[in-house]
């Protein structure tokens, strides 16, 4: 019992370290561009609210605040010291980098957990443009509905007569189409010991899940890692599935008007802490997807998010005119009522979820 409740703790200690490394990251983007434009960075901290620990390097003083998620890095509007610059002071398409250089650290830091992981062995998600496992059976749990009917190291040669020739991404189109249809059994053919087999197989018919191995209860041998050449391309070809189904979840939810999709800060921990108790893999490829989809959602143009900035001082350029102290102000304002009232009401929600 107590080992659970710390192995519990533990999962959730590194999903917020792992949520604030994502959201520092980002930051890390705009800090870098504005060094690089001589653009004055009073604070940069690590968390949000009261400090709790301060050092100045350079101009900028580095802090850790009390908040455990999040943190901002602070960007003088007007001249700073020792001759460096406010944001209103640079040109046009400085403060495009700028405001695209936390998007794109977000996109990079994807790229790179997903290299890493393609090299030192990619965890089954179930729901990705790749296959990390093989047809061959690794094991078979005691009370798996399957238990009586496959052995370790079977290979499975075809599921519903149709073969799969040992490609399982194959395997799980045909089982996801049958558990589709409600359909609890499928005939299948099994290769034991040089030997061929058939057999009729039990789903458990789990309609929200991709994964045929949680659809036959089992567990299959996986894949061996990649090369480090074929990681980096296949990690390119993840992050742009994402970014792809990021897209298309984004007009599902316009056109569908619901936004089912979106989770706030309790359920995202919730379900980091649920992947770092399945391993630091799994962990690492969820703050993977939650990194593109942050760096994603920045790019809206909403006053929250860094595409709102982008139409901002967008507008200030072609009417080259700055907006008013009080326009500015009632900006501000509204985006940090929006901000409060979505997290509010996404954590009522996700604490409804979690506890019904």
């Amino acid at each position: 019992m107590i080992a659970a409740v710390l192995s519990q703790i533990s999962s959730i200690f590194l999903s917020l370290i792992g949520i604030s490394f994502i959201i520092v990251f980002h930051e890390f983007g705009h800090y870098i561009f504005c060094k690089l434009f001589n653009v004055y960075t009073p604070t940069f901290s690590i968390g949000i609210g009261k400090i709790l620990y301060s050092k100045k390097i350079g101009d900028t003083n580095f802090c850790i605040s009390a908040g455990p998620i999040g943190g901002y890095v602070e960007v003088a509007s007007e001249k700073g010291i020792n001759g460096s610059l406010g944001f209103n002071q640079i040109p046009y398409y400085q403060k495009v980098l700028m405001m695209l250089g936390g998007i794109l650290f977000n996109f990079i830091l994807t790229y790179v957990l997903f290299v890493g992981l393609f090299f030192t062995g990619m965890p089954d998600s179930g729901a990705a443009p790749y296959e990390v496992n093989t047809a061959i059976v690794s094991t078979i749990p005691a009370q798996s509905i399957n238990a009586n009917l496959l052995e370790k190291n079977d290979l499975i040669i075809s599921l519903n007569h149709e073969k799969i020739h040992g490609d399982v991404a194959i395997a799980r189109k045909i089982v996801a189409e049958q558990v589709a249809l409600n359909a609890t059994d499928i005939p299948a053919e099994i290769n034991r010991s040089g030997q061929t087999m058939e057999m009729t197989l039990h789903l458990k018919g789990i309609k929200t899940s991709p994964s045929i191995a949680r659809q036959l209860d089992i567990a299959f041998q996986p894949k061996p890692a990649l090369s480090l050449k074929n990681s980096i391309i296949q990690a390119y070809v993840a992050t742009g599935f994402y970014l792809s189904a990021i897209v298309k979840g984004l007009k599902d939810m316009v056109y569908a008007r619901n936004t089912k999709g979106l989770v706030g800060p309790l359920m995202a921990v919730a379900v980091s802490s649920k992947s770092a108790q399945k391993g630091f893999s799994s962990l690492l490829f969820l703050l993977a997807i939650i990194s593109i989809n942050l760096g994603f959602m920045n790019l809206l143009p909403l006053p929250i998010f860094d595409g709102g900035q982008f139409v901002i001082f967008t507008i200030e350029a072609i009417t080259r005119k700055e907006l008013s102290e009080r326009v500015r102000h009632y900006i501000g304002v509204s985006s940090w009522v929006l901000a409060i009232g979505l997290l509010v009401l996404f954590t009522i929600r996700d604490l409804y979820n979690l506890v019904f």
